[in-house]
């Protein structure tokens, strides 16, 4: 009686689980946004799983939600008034705000 009371709570852990886990690697919009002066242009080179990559350029003062990322996997650099090497310091996409 106990094993089967034992696995039906692991059974019942896993299936609630597993949602958790499909929802935060589920494709989302990310802030991002351009905290320079005023003239100036964020160039943002988004780095998906897989090596796919993606510019996305926003003027200062600009504050965009960026499609089709995954929030804590994806990552991006940002580079002033000029894109980013491929070779930069990656910072991991958050939910809040990305600059």
């Amino acid at each position: 009686m106990r094993i089967l009371l034992a696995s039906a709570a692991l059974v019942a852990t896993i299936t609630l689980a597993f949602p958790v886990v499909a929802a935060i690697a589920a494709p989302a919009k990310a802030p991002f946004g351009c905290d320079a002066r005023a003239g100036q242009t964020c160039y943002f080179l988004i780095f998906y799983q897989g090596g796919r990559g993606r510019v996305v350029i926003l003027p200062a003062g600009m504050k965009e939600l960026i499609p089709e990322v995954v929030v804590g996997r994806d990552s991006y650099c940002v580079g002033l008034s000029r894109s980013p090497s491929y070779t930069c310091t990656r910072k991991v996409i958050n939910a809040t705000y990305n600059n």
